[in-house]
């Protein structure tokens, strides 16, 4: 009996690798089969396949990439550029994702970005998007409790007790600033909805209406924050400030965390 325990356990355990192993295997079929469309040319079918995917659970930077590569692929820029800009939310320091945004961002009809005319503005913002939220929270965090650490050496009487000082007003700073990084990280990538232009021209109006007046026409691509929405309608500020309605079926939302959700009514 007792050389039948381990046995049994042994069998027990090696189930439920097994039982892991099919689970994954399993899991990983509509990647895999995904992945086949896009390498056959199949790109219309592999960006449903890699929307499917994302619609069962698995979003990240890896399936957000690969269906922008296959929208780009099946002339959709509009919608390209919003799940490149997913995938590099979620992977700022990925160069291929960069390399391919900015690519579809070059030959949409209004071409890049205009850069800012602030150097320092352009500085902080490069620092900003190089870094998750939760990379800058973690550094915050561990700065924060550094601080606390050196703050409690004051009180407890440090010998050099000028450069303790020094020290601790250094990574208060650092920390300040750290902390000051990340609500900017959330608030530009996380607070605020984004969206592109999905269309391949869009009216921007007055008011959210057809009988509204036109402010300007918008192409695909062009990228902006949803304010608010109304019936149909979303209130949007866009590059360059320019701001006003548009319908949201022209719209796909930037959403780095689930699959494509067209902006709501």
């Amino acid at each position: 009996m007792r050389r039948v325990a381990p046995l049994l356990i042994a069998l027990m355990i090696l189930a439920v690798l097994a039982t892991l192993v099919c689970s994954l295997a399993w899991a990983e079929e509509p990647l895999a089969q995904a992945d086949a469309l896009y390498r056959d040319g199949k790109f219309g079918e592999a960006a449903t396949a890699y929307r499917e995917a994302l619609e069962a659970g698995w979003d990240g930077a890896r399936v957000q990439y690969n269906l922008a590569n296959a929208l780009y692929r099946s002339d959709e820029p509009g919608e390209a550029i919003a799940h490149y800009q997913a995938a590099l939310t979620a992977a700022p320091r990925e160069p291929d994702i960069r390399a391919n945004l900015e690519r579809a961002l070059s030959e949409r009809p209004a071409g890049r970005p205009a850069p800012s005319a602030s150097w320092l503005h352009a500085a902080a913002v490069r620092v900003v998007r190089t870094f998750t939220l939760s990379e800058f929270a973690a550094a915050a965090a561990l700065g924060w409790w550094l601080t606390l650490a050196a703050v409690a050496w004051l009180l407890l009487g440090a010998r050099r007790w000028r450069v303790v000082r020094a020290l601790t007003i250094g990574l208060a700073g650092c920390t300040l600033l750290l902390s000051g990084f990340a609500a900017a990280r959330w608030r530009s990538y996380h607070a605020i909805d984004r969206a592109v232009v999905s269309a391949e021209t869009a009216q921007l109006r007055t008011g959210p209406g057809e009988s509204f007046e036109v402010a300007m026409p918008v192409q695909e691509g062009w990228m902006l924050r949803v304010v608010k929405r109304d019936t149909g309608w979303a209130e949007v500020i866009g590059e360059g400030g320019a701001a006003g309605w548009l319908p949201t079926p022209s719209l796909v939302m930037v959403r780095p965390d689930v699959g494509e959700t067209p902006a709501d009514g």
